[in-house]
């Protein structure tokens, strides 16, 4: 016998339960922007690094 409980062989639903698509929401992903928010950020690192390289 295992010394600990393997959880991944369980059966049924889910834990986290199931979303109809009646309940679903779609337009909250679609609002969701965090990889232009990511390469805003990482554009004005790069320029940051540019200008403290070219200040020396």
């Amino acid at each position: 016998m295992s010394r600990f409980q393997d959880d991944d062989d369980w059966v049924g639903t889910p834990p986290e339960g199931r979303y109809t698509r009646d309940r679903a929401k779609p337009e909250f992903w679609w609002r969701q922007r965090p990889v232009g928010i990511a390469a805003a950020g990482l554009l004005i690192v790069i320029v940051v690094i540019v200008v403290i390289a070219l200040a020396h």
